[in-house]
């Protein structure tokens, strides 16, 4: 009966060990992501305010929008090299009280050049909190459950447009001129504030590794230090050793094409859905606007968690192959139905549940091959690339729409075309990874096999 019980109790210690994690770690981190957000995202609203206050061309808008990513991009790798010397929870609580004060005193710019400078420093402020966010979900969770809790957390991108469309939607209407400051300067505080608070929460509710967590039992904390170990081993033999080399890994820098390629597929979604859906519905308020385009997010978020728990093999690529070709299509669909609004909105609905899934879905191939501090730097190098897209994506987009006189369909070009490549980049990687484990022909009546052949199926 005793020999019953114990074991039951070790059979259930996996499940309640990281549900206590999860509880305890996961709605900050999804929190913090959201307001991380809405911060990138409230420009695609404050520029209805902007375009009257400064003027701002359609290109303007794309190197406001996309200035930010070339701070982040900077100082994306250094500030992860630094948070593997002082630690996840002091790291990421800085990047949440620095990035929450600049976007919130970006309120109070005087002009479009100043516009400018704080956009990039608020993404040198940001830079390595999500790569910092994925690092330290290693330090808590196995491979196994890593899918679903890094697609849980990263819900947050389309929640961040669920609940900044109608947020930034009412501000603009009912705060303009509220202490005399007009409605698109309080998107902006109202969107910092809340990540200096997340900041200090976070540094003052969690730990940097199980065996510091006391608010497990003494099997927990041994039970998951042990089977983090234990995975921390076997990836180390094929992991690259250490910052530089991790740097230099063929294998990260293809993942960083992807992933680049990739996000120029989703981040035009998030500055540029608000324009087009007053393009296309002619004659809506800016509310309507905003809960207009928190549907497709919406749905997106349902759709990311949903998947996120449907994968059993977290190294596959296949799933993310899937919706990659979903987003294509769908995009497709959407620029040649822009002269109907209802097919549009079900296209770009569907076409953004999409791109969005396929972002989660990516982040479990790095996670399963990086360890130790090569993870640090191969992640951070990795989402650098990727965030370059938030860079010359919208920045194309606006170029496009501008060189056009504003046609919507052609400037959807070109998250078709970055989606396409993406898949492509992905397929040669499964191509190059089958090869490699191809077994070697031995040689058949004393011929031996020319250098490089391959071993046919």
């Amino acid at each position: 009966m005793v020999h019953t019980a114990d074991r039951r109790r070790d059979e259930s210690l996996p499940a309640t060990t990281l549900r206590k994690v999860t509880r305890r770690v996961i709605p900050l981190l999804v929190l913090a992501y959201l307001v991380s957000y809405l911060d990138r995202i409230n420009i695609s609203f404050a520029k209805f305010g902007m375009d009257e206050t400064f003027g701002m061309t359609a290109t303007q808008y794309g190197f406001a929008a996309g200035i930010f990513f070339v701070g982040y991009v900077l100082a994306e790798v250094p500030s992860n090299i630094i948070m593997t010397k002082v630690g996840a929870r002091v790291w990421l609580s800085r990047i949440m009280l620095t990035w929450g004060v600049i976007a919130a005193l970006t309120a109070f710019v005087p002009n479009l050049e100043m516009f400018y400078v704080m956009r990039f420093l608020l993404g040198l402020a940001e830079a390595g909190f999500f790569p910092g966010i994925l690092v330290y979900l290693t330090h808590w969770y196995p491979n196994r459950y890593r899918p679903k809790v890094v697609s849980t957390v990263m819900v947050a991108i389309p929640l961040a447009g669920v609940v900044g469309g109608p947020l930034n939607g009412w501000i603009l209407s009912a705060m303009d001129g509220v202490w005399g400051l007009d409605g698109w300067r309080w998107v902006f505080v109202v969107g910092g504030l809340p990540a200096v608070v997340l900041g200090v929460a976070f540094f003052l509710t969690v730990t940097d590794r199980p065996p510091d967590a006391h608010w497990l039992t003494v099997d927990q904390r041994a039970w998951l230090t042990a089977t983090l170990a234990e995975e921390e081993a076997q990836r180390a033999v094929a992991t690259p050793a250490g910052h530089r080399a991790a740097l230099r890994n063929k294998k990260v820098l293809a993942l960083s094409m992807v992933y680049f390629l990739l996000q120029c597929g989703a981040y035009p979604l998030t500055y540029w859905t608000p324009s087009v859906m007053k393009d296309v519905s002619k004659g809506l308020s800016s509310i309507e606007i905003g809960w207009l385009s928190a549907v497709p997010m919406l749905l997106a978020a349902v759709c990311m968690y949903l998947v996120g728990r449907r994968v059993r093999n977290e190294g596959s690529s296949k799933p993310t192959m899937i919706a990659l070709g979903i987003s294509v299509l769908t995009f497709a669909v959407t620029a040649v139905s822009l002269g109907s609004p209802m097919l549009a909105f079900v296209a770009i609905t569907l076409a953004t549940m999409a791109a969005q899934t396929a972002k989660p879905l990516f982040w479990s191939l790095p996670t399963t091959f990086l360890a130790g501090a090569g993870a640090a730097s191969g992640l951070a190098l990795i989402n650098s690339f990727g965030n370059a897209a938030g860079f010359v994506s919208p920045y194309a987009v606006g170029w496009i729409q501008q060189a056009s006189g504003g046609n919507d369909g052609l400037s959807m070009t070109v998250m078709i075309v970055a989606n396409l490549l993406a898949m492509v980049v992905i397929a040669g990687l499964w191509l190059s990874a089958r090869r490699s484990a191809a077994p070697e022909v031995p040689p058949r009546h004393g011929v031996t096999d020319a250098p490089g052949a391959v071993a046919a199926d």
